[in-house]
């Protein structure tokens, strides 16, 4: 084999195996290639109408929110507000607190509403006495939680650019990075 012959060779070698790393450098227009997840046990059918019904009982929820989901929450601040003036305190929920709702032996307003999955103020609970709301209360109703709400390890306002690709000016670095 010639040199021009062992030249063209090895180029395209070296160009096939390149464009295995670069998806697009290369069209292939033989066969189409579609893969795709379906669990053991069940058929490609039934699992699309697993992840069709699952979708349609996600629809309209905040999924992706952060902090409480199956309660009306109040603000910390709030909370403590009330608790120096004696307007809320701490709440257990005895470990037999179902059986003794059941009995009549205890209020369900009395159960902490993270427990019983219902709203701070009473709201969820007939004839109970509601309590009230602060002017804090009604702005963190409104969305007030958001300004301070951050998923980033470094607390509240913008997370840790773990990228590189966010924004240059406003650049926030890990403590004691630099």
């Amino acid at each position: 084999m010639n040199f021009k012959a062992k030249f063209t060779l090895l180029a395209v070698v070296f160009l096939s195996a390149a464009t295995a790393f670069a998806p697009g450098f290369v069209k292939h227009t033989a066969m189409k290639l579609e893969m795709g997840y379906v669990p053991d046990g069940l058929t490609e059918d039934q699992y699309r109408k697993i992840k069709m019904d699952d979708a349609r009982k996600a629809k309209g929820k905040e999924l992706g929110r952060l902090g409480p989901k199956g309660f009306k929450s109040r603000s910390l601040q709030s909370w403590q507000e009330a608790f120096d003036h004696g307007k809320a305190g701490h709440t257990f929920a005895p470990i037999d607190y179902k059986e003794r709702v059941k009995q009549g032996l205890m209020k369900k307003e009395d159960v902490p509403y993270m427990v019983r999955g219902g709203n701070w103020d009473n709201s969820d609970v007939k004839g109970a006495k509601k309590l009230q709301w602060s002017k804090k209360d009604k702005d963190y109703a409104k969305g007030g939680y958001k300004k301070e709400q951050s998923a980033s390890i470094l607390g509240s306002g913008p997370g840790f650019d773990w990228t590189g690709m966010g924004d240059k000016k406003n650049k926030r670095n890990m403590p004691g990075m630099g």
